[in-house]
């Protein structure tokens, strides 16, 4: 009887352990790779120049990363680390990348694990992407090129989620923003498998350590970042309720956080959303009695994507403000 227990209990354990393994692996276990279509062309933003930096992360794969600059500027105010997750390569930044360098900054951005020109046979999950940007974070601590020069951090939905996570290690950061993050990991999963949470967490835990022990309610209480989280009530991404704006009258009276909410917006607040709007209206009534081919469908992607260069520039420059505020209080 008691071999019996016992056996029970060991599978119930290690079956769900299994099968978590196995979905988690499927969702992540992929590489991802920015069609080139949808990929922008540095050359479109003028003033915007670069150079190639890499560095490795947690496993010896080597991440490929850029140094942009201006060329009228040779006195950046601070350096800008841009997190960009593990959906996409720094590549879908370049906007924001382009606005922050034509702000007085010098950014520092790079494809995650499994991302673009980046190794890894894949991007390994969301702990990867803060693993990722901590070890980004000291790459930029011990190059000299960097200076004394004040270090922000800027993440977008599993960016997003990133730089949260790495506060604990870095307690030097002077300023964040964190636009449509989520509070867990375990957050993402479909909401059928939200009861294997704690299975998740410890197979987490079993694939990245301490990683995986972050508690971000904690992180977000004691560090001593300034930080500005952004997000819309609409996203259908990450939903609203699934982001630190749920522990927002707990957090709220925390001075070093600020919390901006936005209506009707989506995943990406920063975006210039009435053009975006007015095209796919158009689109859809061109669009009303035809099936989109294959080819017409990448066509409007383009269309798409080329009108996402167009930042709603009152949200950039609250964002640029933000930056500003903390680093100036810093020499003061």
């Amino acid at each position: 009887m008691i071999g019996w227990i016992v056996l029970g209990g060991a599978l119930s354990l290690f079956l769900p352990l299994l099968v978590i393994g196995c979905l988690y692996e499927r969702q992540y276990g992929e590489r991802n790779e920015t069609p080139e279509y949808l990929m922008y062309d540095l050359s479109v933003f003028s003033n915007l120049e670069r150079s190639p930096i890499s560095f490795e992360s947690n496993d010896g794969q080597l991440l490929a990363g850029y140094v942009y600059t201006s060329p009228e500027n040779d006195n950046p105010l601070g350096t800008i680390i841009v997190s960009s997750g593990i959906e996409t390569g720094h590549n879908a930044y370049l906007p924001e990348i382009n606005y922050m360098v034509n702000s007085g900054y010098r950014v520092f951005a790079y494809d995650g694990t499994g991302n673009d020109e980046s190794e890894g046979e894949s991007t390994g999950g969301y702990l990867q992407a803060a693993i990722d940007l901590d070890y980004a974070i000291r790459k930029v601590k011990e190059d000299k090129r960097y200076g004394d020069l004040p270090v922000m951090l800027y993440g977008h939905g599993s960016g997003g989620y990133a730089v949260v996570s790495v506060l604990n290690h870095h307690q030097d950061i002077t300023a964040v923003v964190e636009q449509s993050g989520f509070y867990a990991s375990t957050d993402a999963m479909p909401y059928h498998f939200q009861w294997l949470k704690p299975y998740i967490k410890l197979y987490e835990y079993l694939k990245y350590g301490n990683y995986a022990r972050e508690d971000h309610l904690n992180v977000l209480m004691h560090t001593n970042s300034h930080v500005l989280l952004l997000h819309s009530e609409d996203d259908e991404v990450t939903s609203y309720e699934q982001s630190f704006f749920k522990y927002e009258p707990l957090l709220s009276a925390h001075d070093h956080l600020t919390f901006r909410r936005y209506q009707n917006r989506g995943h990406d607040v920063v975006l210039d959303q009435r053009l975006i709007k007015t095209l796919k209206l158009q689109v859809d009534a061109d669009l009303a009695e035809e099936k989109m081919s294959p080819t017409l469908k990448r066509m409007y992607q383009r269309v798409f994507y080329d009108a996402k260069k167009n930042l709603d520039v009152a949200v950039m420059q609250q964002i640029i403000d933000f930056y500003n505020q903390w680093i100036y209080a810093e020499y003061e």
